[in-house]
């Protein structure tokens, strides 16, 4: 892959890290605020259990997307590492092309599910939690484009290996 490519791909990526962990310390700091409201002062805000529900599923699905661009999934690679090197590319490259595959199915079935939940608020807050199922096609096309580069690196013999 080209020098940009690559560097853009690793922009991306620690992008990712960072905004997963932003999401990972917002959560925590709404559920302290939660708690502490409800059992210190007696109070508790009706929009937290919503905004944190949204806030996770983003981290999930990013979550899903950075770990596939790694190669950190859970990978059953018994037989994989039995293959000959020649035939372990050739597995390795339907598997790319199953995750790209896949990804497609994602971004398309996300995207229309997405449109629909648009027209239905969340209970505590005033907006659609169509924004929470947004985060179906994004992580999807950004599975996508990782599933291209890793298929274009293991075409050129140069990428990360699985596991």
């Amino acid at each position: 892959m080209s020098g940009w490519a690559t560097r853009a791909l690793a922009a991306l990526e620690r992008g990712l890290s960072g905004a997963i962990g932003a999401l990972l310390v917002a959560i925590f700091c709404l559920n302290l605020y939660q708690v502490g409201g409800r059992y210190l002062l007696g109070v508790g805000a009706v929009w937290i259990p919503d905004l944190t529900r949204l806030l996770f599923i983003w981290m999930v699905f990013l979550g899903t997307a950075l770990v596939h661009r790694r190669k950190r999934h859970l990978v059953i690679d018994y037989l994989l590492v039995r293959l000959a090197v020649g035939c372990r590319r050739t597995a390795e490259t339907a598997i790319h092309c199953g995750m790209l595959t896949l990804a497609v199915v994602l971004l398309l079935m996300g995207w229309r599910i997405m449109r629909i939940r648009m027209d239905i608020p969340y209970t505590g807050m005033e907006i659609p939690t169509g924004y929470a199922y947004l985060a179906v096609p994004v992580a999807a096309a950004m599975i996508g484009l990782f599933s291209l580069a890793n298929l274009w690196e293991a075409s050129r013999g140069t990428g990360r290996r699985f596991p």
